[in-house]
Order: structure tokens, then sequence, then C-alpha cells
């Protein structure tokens, strides 16, 4: 990595498993990257390519120069392929690497998600007038689902999200699972109706892109359109993170979009800050 070091990197990440690339650069210096295909028809389906070519580049101190060189290779990779028009090219690189970003957009991929973190800086409290937050149960699940698909339906607006058909039946028994497994989720009422929900993930070993510890995921948070700039945001997620701290995660991490002007700006306003930043170019062809 180059530019700035984040301390909430992990020291040594881990590179998963694939096919390997290599690269030769004009000052003789060599790079490589782990090159992973992945279909996705199932739950991860609701939100990326059904076809993916996923690279982790190794670039050492080569820096924007051997991304470039890299991200060639991959495209001589993919005149091999043919990938359809549901297909995607994914980059995942940390944030504050200002020069690697100048290249990937030079070679016409585009910030697509973000995964923020937060620390375990103390939760000031958020009250709402006439808002209650509590835990929800399987009798809320007409209303949590509801909830959930008005914020799949604005993602796939201004995201990566989609709506298939039985995107209704997907988040329901996810839902099902997150609530007979025990995970954190949240219902926020005003006046007694059904105004924001949360669904989290327990505290548990950092996932491959964070520093050690446990960490507590946010996964997903909804605001009824009609409710937003009420409050009730703010006021469920003082709980959330009161909560997940409270469990011994050593801070929080969720994923969003950079082009929702609504997330963007309420995620950063609590907190989180951008430590990866995934880049895709879709359709995977496209890659420049």
């Amino acid at each position: 990595m180059t530019g700035a070091a984040d301390p909430l990197l992990p020291p040594v990440p881990e590179v998963p498993e694939g096919e390997r690339l290599g690269a030769v650069l004009a000052d003789g210096r060599e790079v490589t990257g782990v090159l992973y295909r992945a279909r996705h028809d199932g739950w991860d389906g609701l939100w990326r390519a059904r076809e993916s070519w996923e690279l982790t580049p190794l670039l050492g101190d080569t820096g924007g120069a051997g991304m470039a060189a890299l991200l060639s290779a991959l495209r001589r990779r993919l005149d091999q392929e043919a990938p359809g028009t549901d297909s995607a090219c994914v980059v995942t690189w940390p944030s504050r690497d200002m020069p690697v970003a100048r290249t990937l957009l030079g070679h016409g991929l585009v910030p697509y998600t973000v995964l923020g973190v937060r620390g375990p800086e103390p939760v000031v409290p958020a009250p709402a007038a006439g808002v209650t937050v509590r835990p929800a149960t399987e009798a809320d699940i007409g209303e949590l689902l509801e909830l959930w698909l008005a914020e799949l339906r604005y993602s796939a607006l201004v995201g990566p999200g989609r709506v298939p058909e039985d995107a209704a039946g997907r988040l329901g028994n996810e839902l099902r699972r997150a609530l007979q497994s025990g995970d954190p989720v949240w219902l926020a009422e005003s006046t007694g109706v059904a105004a924001g929900l949360a669904v989290c993930g327990r505290p548990a070993p950092a996932p491959r892109r964070l520093a050690a510890g446990r960490w507590g995921q946010v996964g997903t948070v909804s605001v009824a359109a009609t409710a937003r700039g009420t409050g009730i945001g703010r006021a469920l997620m003082a709980v959330v993170h009161r909560d997940l701290l409270a469990r011994g995660a050593r801070g929080t991490f969720l994923f969003y979009s950079p082009h929702n002007a609504l997330a963007s700006v309420f995620w950063h306003r609590q907190g989180y800050r951008p430590l990866w930043t995934t880049w895709e170019v879709r359709p995977a062809a496209a890659l420049r």
C-alpha cells in the first residue's frame, strides 16, 4: 500500500486462494495478484453482479504503476473469456491510498461500496420525541420486511442493490434466520408505528480486512421515507452502538454506497470513516 497508513488496517492482509496473475514493470520490478472468479446467484446476488472477477493485488511498493501493470494483465486474461453483461471486475483497496485510486479510475473502475469503521467512541444519547427502540421479534416480520424492501429498492437506484422477483422471500428468510439465531435485530417505532430497523451481527473475530479483535457488524439499517429527518436514525444507532460495544466489540463496521446521498452523509456523522473501497467496472469486458 502507498499513501497514508491506516492503523485499523490489518498488518498483513490474508491472501485468498485463486489464479495467480503476474506483470513486469518497465523498470524490471514484478507484481502479482490473485484472481478469483465468483458467481453470485443467492443472497449475495441482491447486491453483486452474477459473475465477478475479483482481483487481490500484491503490489509491494510499486503503487499506481504496479496496479496499472496488473490491471493490464487482467485485461489480457479477460480477452480469453467471454464475460456476460451481468458481470464485473472487482478490486478492493485501502480507501486512503489516493495514488492507486487515480490508476483505478483510469482503467474504468469506479468506487462501488465502502467498508466503513467506527471505533469504541462514547455513544451520545440521541433522544427523539415519541420514538422507542426495542428488540424485534418474529411477530414484527411483516413490518421489518416492508422497511427492508424499501431500503433495497432505494439502494438499487443509487448503488449495488437489485430487486429480483423473489427479493421479499430472500429477505424474509434472512430475517427469520437472524431472529432465530439471536442476532441483534432492532425495531424503531414512532408513536407506535414501525419507522426503522437495524439488522446486525454479534461481535466476532475480525474478518480479514480489519485489525485484530472482535467487531460488530451493522448490516442493514432502514428508516421509513416519511420519517427521515426526525431523529429516528440517530436514536436507533445510539441503541445499536451501545449494545454492540456492551457485547465486547472493539468497534463496528458496515458497508455503504458512496453514491447514496443519504447513507454516505449519515454514516460519516455517526463516526464512521472509509477503510476499504471496492472498485468495480460493469460489465467486466469494459475494463480498460
